[in-house]
């Protein structure tokens, strides 16, 4: 069975996308910047270093790298961690190349907000151009440093929608005032939020490596809007959603240029990961978050 090591395996997806692997049969390694137990191959990709055990033995690279984008505001030194954390890792993960040698597939995570926010009329496919704002400019820096892996080798960039976990991101904090029996739209409640459960996120990557996919694709299952989730997510919990919107305003004091993560619209097309014969599971998002919470 192939080997695939995961950079970025300690965090969320990467976690759980090990344990799916694994259970799918393969073997898997994780890149660590603190030596761990066995399974973890430590690195440094600020002072350039890898530890060299295995590295011959990797089939697939699986590339989750990158600072949490909605876990601290965006200041000027936050936004150069958020680049530098995606694109300096992947170009010095490419810059090792040489060492493997039994490399024979790649999949570059990237982000769904590639094309900007708007007011979701129109649904983007993989064709269309990179938006103007700090993310769009972020991925299109992102995927470029991805491609030069798939200059030579087949492969996959995957631009990540909203990822729902019971175990951490976006699902957990929004469910945070919903179980004060304070769930609500957030602004208007009209803006689209492109979303996709963990385990169709897994599923995907392994299609991805199963079928040697190249291309760029759009992993996303559905795009509801913000009050949809909100009320799916208060209904699944069996909590009230009757609180007023909470104010646009007040959400931009909070979090400031980073508050387009949720007043932003945005809407996306899944129809060319849905051609190579991938069907999600989850593209219902009651249904979705209500297996979530049953989750132990």
């Amino acid at each position: 069975m192939k080997t695939v090591l995961i950079a970025g395996g300690s965090g969320m997806i990467g976690q759980t996308l090990s344990k799916f692997l694994k259970n799918k049969g393969f073997n898997v390694l994780i890149l660590s910047r603190s030596k761990k137990k066995a399974g973890y191959l430590y690195w440094n990709p600020i002072s350039k270093n890898i530890e060299g055990k295995h590295l011959d033995k990797i089939n697939v690279i699986v590339n989750l790298l990158g600072e949490n984008i909605g876990e601290k505001k965006w200041s000027n030194k936050r936004k150069k961690e958020i680049i530098d954390s995606r694109v300096n890792t992947t170009r010095f993960l490419f810059n090792t190349r040489i060492n493997f040698s039994n490399l024979e597939y790649y999949v570059g995570a990237s982000g769904i907000n590639c094309y900007g926010f708007d007011d979701g009329i129109i649904k983007h496919s993989e064709e269309d151009d990179y938006g103007v704002d700090f993310l769009s400019e972020v991925i299109k820096s992102w995927e470029e440093s991805s491609r030069l892996f798939l200059e030579n080798l087949p492969g996959s960039i995957l631009r990540i929608a909203s990822v729902l976990d019971n175990n951490g991101g976006v699902l957990t904090k929004m469910k945070r005032p919903v179980s004060l029996g304070l769930g609500s739209p957030l602004g208007s409640g009209k803006q689209l939020m492109p979303w996709i459960h963990v385990e169709d996120l897994c599923e995907i990557i392994v299609h991805c490596i199963e079928n040697k996919l190249h291309g760029t694709f759009n992993a996303v299952a559905a795009c509801d809007s913000n009050r949809d989730v909100m009320r799916a997510l208060a209904k699944a919990m069996h909590r009230p959603f009757f609180m007023p919107m909470v104010p646009v305003q007040l959400l931009k004091w909070l979090y400031g240029e980073m508050s387009v993560l949720i007043l932003g619209s945005m809407n996306a097309s899944n129809e060319k990961i849905k051609a190579t014969g991938f069907n999600f599971r989850y593209s219902n998002i009651e249904e979705a978050v209500k297996q979530l919470l049953s989750k132990k």
